[in-house]
């Protein structure tokens, strides 16, 4: 049987549906990844060189990264607000959780079935 502090670990809990970054597949943090390196080169680059930079730089050299990757810049809020993500996020979890809830309590079960013959068996 799985100890409970092994379950508890990988648990997702509610406060996670809000970071979009949980949910991406593993080539998505990859490619997330790669983008973070590239700027980060760039702006050790622009250290070595010492050349000034201000925030609004700091935004058009991102943006022009973003575009040379074959990115789609958002130039707006989008349709989404907020608030309206957060609370489908809460929804779907709450489904998520009832169903996990019922998954476990069927996986207990089948493991209860199996300790009661395996304790049959060796009465015999």
């Amino acid at each position: 049987m799985q100890s409970l502090d092994k379950k508890n670990a990988s648990a997702i809990k509610k406060s996670d549906v809000s970071i979009a970054k949980n949910y991406l597949t593993e080539d998505e943090i990859r490619l997330l990844g790669l983008l973070v390196e590239q700027y980060l080169a760039f702006a050790e680059t622009m250290a070595q060189q010492q050349t000034p930079m201000y925030m609004n730089d700091w935004i058009k050299r991102l943006d022009g990264l973003l575009e040379l990757n074959g990115r789609e810049l958002l130039t707006h809020a989008g349709k989404i607000s907020h608030e309206m993500a957060l609370e489908k996020s809460y929804i779907e979890f709450e489904k998520f959780r009832l169903a996990q809830v019922a998954n476990q309590k069927e996986q207990s079960l089948k493991e209860l079935e199996q300790d009661i013959n395996d304790l049959k068996k060796k009465q015999k």
